[in-house]
């Protein structure tokens, strides 16, 4: 049986999800107004508030409470989507692809809400070789209502993007991610065959189906790497011209 998430989380998660959709854009309930809608203690309330700080979500002012916090990232998006095999091939490099784990369980709580699912997933975990040296260490969720059958496929030789798209007919319709630059933690230093705090970039992605959150990923990639794109530039409605009629 799952552990029941602590009552802080639900109370984070509420918040969150307020602010996601446009429900919270000032000021946040306050501790004693969230301890009596949650059924909580004031301190149960508090330590959500603290995290929430902690994280950059929100701003708590002394006498005056708890706010959103404006322009929380600064983010770009000066990177498109494709499958890994896409990018070797253009490096005309040798990918091979390890499978370090596959298989079926309860997502952690944080994954859980990223995909608004309380069910079973797929933990995909895998490592990407370009020319023998070890670039990206990958951790995917699936949920296993529309992924099962992805335990039984050829993960070390087809792109689990192409996958979904082709054979099980998902239509990937939206993508949303982020990339920072960190330093590799401890636990992958083995995998990267460098020391901890070595550059990275960490990717954190949710590819929708329709209007449904159905594959979530992280991606370390080594830092060391270099990102190029060819792409039409996009026109929005405001940067075109009215034309005479």
């Amino acid at each position: 049986m799952a552990e029941k998430p602590h009552k802080y989380l639900k109370i984070i998660e509420y918040i969150k999800k307020g602010i996601d959709y446009k429900g919270f854009t000032d000021s946040i309930p306050s501790e004693n107004q969230l301890a009596e809608k949650f059924g909580v203690s004031r301190m149960t309330a508090r330590r959500a508030l603290v995290e929430l700080a902690l994280e950059g979500t929100v701003d708590r002012i002394p006498g005056k409470g708890t706010f959103v916090r404006k322009h929380r990232h600064y983010t770009s998006g000066f990177f498109t989507v494709r499958p890994f095999r896409k990018w070797a091939e253009e490096l005309n490099a040798e990918l091979r692809t390890e499978v370090l784990k596959a298989e079926i369980g309860q997502p952690p709580h944080d994954v859980a809400l990223k995909l608004d699912y309380q069910g079973e997933t797929i933990l995909l975990e895998m490592l990407n070789y370009l020319d023998g040296i070890p670039v990206r260490h990958s951790k995917r969720y699936l949920r296993a209502d529309y992924c099962a059958g992805i335990l039984w496929e050829d993960l070390a030789n087809q792109s689990v993007h192409e996958i979904l798209m082709g054979k099980y007919k998902l239509p990937l319709t939206r993508i949303s991610q982020t990339m920072t630059a960190v330093g590799l933690p401890a636990a992958l230093t083995d995998l990267f065959q460098e020391a901890a705090g070595y550059p990275v970039f960490f990717f954190q992605r949710i590819a929708f189906s329709e209007k449904i959150p159905i594959n979530y990923v992280e991606y370390t990639m080594r830092g060391d790497m270099a990102f190029e794109d060819t792409f039409s530039p996009r026109l929005y409605p405001q940067d075109i011209a009215p034309v005479d009629q």
